[in-house]
C-alpha cells in the first residue's frame, strides 16, 4: 500500500477534526529512532510512515541510548550525554561523561547513566564508578556510586521500575570475565543492593519488568543465551532458563503482553518465551518471515512490532507490523537504528459534532490516514468522520483500537 497518496486527505481530515475541537490526549503516534553510526536522531510519523531526521551528531563516533520525556530527549553518545529539544532539534544541555552507556530518567527528571566501555587500545576503561546521575536541567554531575557502594563492575542496561533503578552489571567489555549480577538502587532511601544471578546468567544485556517481576536477557560468552526471572520483592530468588548454542547478538528483545520476544542471531523472526511458565514456545515465532532485528520496540497500546534492520554499512530500515504480523511499512532511516522509542503525542477522544459546507472530496468515511474506507488500518488509532445524507460531517470518533 502506498500511504503517501493519502497525505492530502489526511491533512484535510485533521484540519476538520480541529474545527470540531477534538481533544488531543495521550497517544502513541511518533516512533523516534536513534541511529548508532553515524549517530543521528529522527522520527517516523505514524500518519505517513515517513522518516525525518531531526539532528545529526557529527562530532560523535557513535550513539548508545535514547530516553524521551515530553518534548525533550536524552541522547547518550560516545563519552557524552546530550539533551535535545524534540521540536527545534536544538541542544538544551550537554556534558562529557567517559564511558557513558545507557540511561534512565527518574520522576524528577534526574538522568541516571551506567558506565563501561573500551579505550583506544581496546582495553576496558579505567573508571572510578559505574553508575552516576546528572541534573535533569543542565546535565551537571549530581552524584555517583563508587564500586564499594554501587555496581561492582562496568554496567550497561538500566531501568526504572516502581521508583527504583535496576542495573545490569555484566563486565561485558572484559571478554571471558563477564559476570551476571543485578543491582538495585533506591534513590529515595539512598540504598544499593546487588545480587549474583548465578551460573548461566552471565552478561545480562537487557532488563524487562512485568507484574512484579524482573526478567533479564543474558548473552553469556556469546555462545549461549539465557533468561533469568526474579521477583521485585526477592531478587535473591533467581530462576534461569538456558538456550544453548545460540546468541542474542545485538540484544533485541521486548515484552509482548506476557510474552518475551527475543531475536536470535542469524534467525528470521523472533523466538517467544512464555513468562508465566518460563518455557520457550515450541515452533512459535513472532513475525517469522521478518529479517533479524537489530533493535525492537512494541507499541504499548496497539501491539505493533517495530524492528530496526541494518547491514551496518549501507542501509537502515524500520519495519512496522501489526500485532498479527502484517507488514504495514518499511521505512528507510539512518544506518544502524539501535534504539527505538515511542513518544506520546496526539490522538482523538470520542467527539460528536456537526459541520456543514464541507468539500465533496470528504464524502464517505475516512480514517486518520485520509483513507476512504469503512475498515480502519489494523491496530491504527484513527480519527473517523462520517458524512451524513444531507452532506454534513456529523461525527468524529476514535476507532481502530
Amino acid at each position: 500500500m502506498n500511504y503517501k497518496k493519502f497525505n492530502a486527505g489526511c491533512q484535510a481530515l485533521i484540519a476538520l477534526a480541529m474545527a470540531f475541537g477534538v481533544t488531543q490526549t495521550n497517544a502513541q503516534e511518533e516512533l523516534w529512532v536513534l541511529s548508532e553510526t553515524p549517530p543521528a536522531l529522527g522520527m517516523v510519523s505514524m500518519s505517513t510512515f515517513e522518516y525525518e531526521e531531526l539532528v545529526a551528531f557529527e562530532d560523535a563516533g557513535y550513539a548508545t541510548d535514547l530516553e524521551i520525556r515530553g518534548d525533550e530527549a536524552i541522547v547518550v553518545l560516545e563519552n557524552r550525554v546530550v539533551k535535545v529539544d524534540l521540536v527545534s532539534g536544538q541542544f538544551m544541555a550537554e556534558t562529557e561523561l567517559i564511558g557513558a552507556q545507557e540511561a534512565t530518567l527518574l520522576d524528577d527528571g534526574t538522568v541516571v547513566v551506567t558506565r563501561g566501555g573500551l579505550d583506544d587500545a581496546w582495553q576496558p576503561l579505567d573508571l572510578s564508578s559505574y553508575l552516576v546521575w546528572l541534573d535533569g536541567d543542565d546535565l551537571s554531575m549530581d552524584g555517583e556510586l563508587l564500586p564499594g557502594e554501587g555496581p561492582t563492575f562496568p554496567s550497561q542496561e538500566v531501568a526504572l521500575v516502581e521508583g527504583k533503578v535496576y542495573v545490569a552489571v555484566n563486565n561485558g567489555w572484559n571478554y571471558t570475565e563477564e559476570v551476571g549480577r543485578l543491582g538495585c538502587w533506591d534513590p529515595a532511601e539512598g540504598t544499593y543492593t546487588e545480587v549474583d544471578m548465578g551460573e548461566g546468567a552471565e552478561n545480562p544485556v537487557a532488563i524487562h519488568a512485568l507484574d512484579g517481576e524482573i526478567f533479564t536477557v543474558n548473552n553469556g560468552d556469546w555462545t549461549g543465551t539465557s533468561v533469568s526471572r526474579m521477583a521485585l520483592a526477592d531478587l535473591a530468588s533467581v530462576e534461569t532458563l538456558a538456550l544453548d548454542g545460540v546468541s542474542v547478538g545485538c540484544n533485541a528483545s521486548a515484552l509482548v503482553d506476557t510474552k518475551l520476544a527475543v531475536q536470535i542471531s542469524g534467525e528470521n523472526g523472533l523466538r517467544v518465551l512464555d513468562t508465566p511458565t518460563m518455557q520457550w514456545e515450541e515452533g512459535v515465532m513472532l513475525n517469522e518471515d521478518a529479517p533479524a532485528a537489530y533493535s525492537l520496540a512494541i507499541h504499548p497500546q496497539y501491539g505493533w512490532t517495530c524492528a530496526g534492520v541494518t547491514d551496518y554499512v549501507t542501509f537502515g530500515n524500520v519495519e512496522i507490523r501489526t500485532d498479527q504480523g502484517e507488514l504495514l511499512a518499511t521505512v528507510s532511516v539512518g544506518i544502524s537504528p539501535g534504539t527505538l522509542v515511542w513518544r506520546a503525542d496526539v490522538a482523538s477522544s470520542v467527539v460528536e459534532g456537526t459541520v456543514t459546507n464541507v468539500s465533496p472530496s470528504l464524502a464517505g468515511s475516512w480514517d486518520v490516514l485520509g483513507k476512504a474506507s469503512n475498515q480502519p488500518l489494523p491496530g491504527m488509532p484513527a480519527v473517523r468522520l462520517e458524512r451524513a445524507v444531507d452532506g454534513s460531517i456529523r461525527k468524529v470518533l476514535q476507532v481502530g483500537q
